[in-house]
């Protein structure tokens, strides 16, 4: 089933008009059409007692990583390979041009870009020791070590 975008309710509190959308499961598969370098010819959508739904090959046959069972030299690994097929992805979801323009020419998209990951990656570094700190004080269960 097509559910409303789980953004919709922040768009307003983030300056941006809330499109109106006729069909939630048509919504979800033009995005995932928008970002797929080879569209799937079995992706859709359609609507079952009055409910939208997305529709897609039921098994693709596809393999897949557990990335909790990759031994932990293999994670960064991992983590570089997904971001890149995230960022081809993504480099197919809007057209080159409008991307071009909106970088620019000179290094401020660059030094923006570079200075929201430092605080991310601060942001996470923080986020990791409060929930250390919650395992061992035992406010939180967990096994360690993993």
């Amino acid at each position: 089933e097509a559910r409303p975008s789980a953004l919709l309710p922040h768009l307003a509190s983030a300056g941006f008009p809330a499109p109106e959308v006729a069909h939630e499961g048509r919504r979800v598969v033009l995005g995932q059409k928008s970002m797929q370098v080879v569209s799937d010819i079995l992706l859709g959508w359609t609507t079952v007692d009055g409910r939208p739904y997305q529709v897609r090959q039921f098994r693709n046959r596809k393999g897949s990583v557990d990335p909790a069972a990759l031994p932990a030299d293999q994670v960064d690994d991992y983590a570089r390979m997904t971001g890149a097929l995230l960022a081809r992805a993504h480099a197919h979801s809007a057209d080159p041009r409008l991307i071009s323009g909106y970088c620019g020419k000179n290094e401020e998209l660059d030094e923006a870009i570079a200075a929201f990951a430092v605080a991310y990656a601060d942001r996470t570094e923080a986020d990791h020791a409060d929930l250390v700190t919650a395992v061992r004080s035992g406010r939180l269960a967990a096994e360690m070590g993993v």
